[in-house]
């Protein structure tokens, strides 16, 4: 196995280049022209104030919290418009229910370009071009009245401006951090988790009150206020100018790690939302009421936002990559020994804190393992470039699954998809190992 460390020689040459080479970089939206002569060694931020780093990482939180809350907020709007607006529509009902595939699709289909214009322009002008797309999706969507105009607007025109704010804010916190680098990127996902809980019971108050399009237009409303406020915070300590929009660095595609990588966080985009999707289903066909489910998936995405704390605090205490194998391990045991006998309450419990912790705790190993692997320098444009090529993994990942559901027992036998869902994770952890691996075949190891 290919050993990618440099050598001590290539360490002090390199360290030495950058220590006279500062003219390389440029303040735009960072907070300084100077990088540290060695990142691995020396906090990014000392020679700033400490609530610099903090804003930066509590502005992160809201931004992911207002997109990703948006998101899971959606089928609130979708049940209310398929049993209102298009009653007894079975083709218009159809399309709707493709507006949320669609979102998830778009936040990481424009991942590449906004991780690349964040590293060479700048993250909080990025944000800011993110957050103008995110209140005019809603705002146009509601004066629509046809599933193809929320496809254009609720689906495209928000999921562009989700896509240009997730990839800058997941990981502009690790810019400022070394030694808390894991924590600070936890709190900072972790905002997906907790604006899904505040986003979705207020639009239900929204829909139940003032209707679907007011509800939409009060959402771009404060999308854009808190937004515009978040993003001024979002800066990163240092850029380098040279960098250009003209000279897109390729050389990653030429990393056998890298390729790796890509294809870990292509298996897992397309297995992590199924069981969201299917579970309230699942638990249902076994005899547990639907409000009784719905709380199942409320507890899990709570254990969700729990876990990318805790994978954050793992990184930082017994490495990246270990967290990374061990939150794709427990995912794959979640999805393959536990989900095919949690037919009863307890049961279920039991699958949505597991499969919510380790799944959500991913998000927030993503970024980190990027960062270990290639460096902060570039991170915002390689996690975009790992978004971006798992973008067809997230369109397809639930029409799969669906597929395999409706084939053998007509909707009510679950075995197939599940060993759908556990491969496509264990497969996932495969991956993360070999990556794991080539930095040490020991296993005992902070890596």
């Amino acid at each position: 196995m290919l050993n990618n460390k440099p050598t001590q020689a290539e360490q002090a040459v390199h360290t030495e280049a950058e220590q006279h080479s500062c003219e390389q970089y440029v303040e735009s939206d960072a907070a300084t022209l100077d990088p540290p002569p060695n990142e691995g060694a020396t906090d990014p931020a000392k020679e700033f104030p400490a609530h610099t780093r903090y804003a930066v990482v509590a502005s992160c939180f809201m931004m992911q919290a207002l997109a990703c809350g948006t998101i899971h907020a959606w089928g609130i709007q979708q049940e209310y418009l398929a049993a209102h607006n298009f009653a007894g529509n079975e083709s218009k009902i159809k399309t709707l229910s493709y507006i949320g595939t669609l979102m998830y699709f778009s936040q990481y289909l424009w991942g590449m370009l906004a991780g690349w214009m964040a590293d060479v322009w700048s993250y909080r002008k990025v944000c800011f071009i993110g957050v103008v797309f995110l209140a005019i999706g809603p705002l146009v969507a509601s004066f629509c009245n046809q599933p193809w105009q929320y496809c254009l607007t609720q689906g495209i025109l928000f999921g562009l401006g989700a896509g240009l704010v997730f990839n800058p804010t997941s990981t502009a916190p690790a810019r400022w951090f070394t030694t808390r680098r894991g924590l600070a990127t936890g709190i900072t996902v972790a905002g997906v988790g907790v604006g899904g809980l505040v986003i979705a019971p207020l639009t239900e108050f929204l829909v139940q009150n003032v209707g679907v399009p007011w509800s939409q237009r009060i959402a771009a409303i404060y999308l854009f206020v808190l937004g515009s406020i978040s993003c001024y915070f979002v800066r990163v300590p240092f850029q380098d100018k040279t960098r250009t929009l003209n000279n897109f660095d390729w050389s990653a595609f030429r990393d056998r790690r890298f390729a790796v990588h890509a294809l870990m966080v292509s298996f897992v985009t397309a297995a992590y939302l199924v069981p969201y999707t299917y579970l309230p289903q699942f638990w249902t066909s076994k005899g547990i009421s639907s409000k009784t489910a719905s709380v199942l998936i409320a507890i899990a995405n709570v254990s969700s936002a729990v876990g990318r704390l805790a994978m954050g605090f793992s990184a930082d205490s017994i490495g990246v990559l270990n967290s990374l194998v061990l939150s794709l391990a427990i995912s794959t045991v979640a999805a393959l020994l536990i989900w095919p006998f949690a037919t009863s309450i307890g049961a279920g419990l039991v699958m949505g804190i597991f499969y919510g912790f380790a799944a959500g705790g991913y998000w927030t190993l993503l970024p980190l393992a990027a960062a270990k692997l290639f460096g902060v320098d570039k991170l915002a444009s390689y996690t975009g470039i790992f978004y971006s090529l798992s973008a067809v993994s997230a369109w397809l990942g639930n029409p799969v699954a669906g597929a395999i559901l409706a084939n053998p027992g007509h909707g009510t036998n679950y075995i197939g998809m599940i060993v759908y869902i556990g491969v496509l994770w264990a497969v996932a952890l495969v991956f993360a190992t070999i990556n794991r691996r080539s930095y040490s075949h020991r296993i005992f190891v902070k890596e």
